[in-house]
């Protein structure tokens, strides 16, 4: 896999992994796309900033910043799906296509993340 997605339920954040930003081309905005199944997640870039994008920050781009984002819906959303402990963070990995310029990432090969 090319990257991954960390899910820390307990806060209800997203960690994003710059470098798999910078490969589908540094986008000033993004979102997430649920496939129909339901077992990928999918990181796209975005126009505008609206009801279903996230702003990325320029300070991300710059080394001076990571992206986490925050989004009880999806969180909750995933942990009923997947069955995920709501007090555990969860890491899934993801493949970025860059002919497409997007990130997908199977949902159905999360794993837990230890406590180190």
């Amino acid at each position: 896999m090319d990257t991954y997605l960390s899910f820390y339920l307990k806060n209800n954040r997203i960690h994003i992994f710059v470098k798999a930003l910078r490969e589908i081309g540094c986008p000033k905005y993004i979102c997430f796309m649920l496939s129909e199944e339901g077992n990928s997640l999918l990181l796209a870039p975005y126009e505008r900033k609206d009801f279903h994008s996230h702003r990325v920050p320029a300070t991300v781009y710059n080394g001076k910043s990571s992206l986490e984002l925050t989004s009880i819906r999806l969180c909750r959303l995933l942990a009923t799906e997947f069955d995920w402990d709501c007090g555990k963070s969860y890491r899934v990995p993801g493949k970025v296509s860059k002919t497409h310029g997007v990130i997908a990432f199977d949902l159905n090969n999360a794993r837990e993340i230890e406590k180190s």
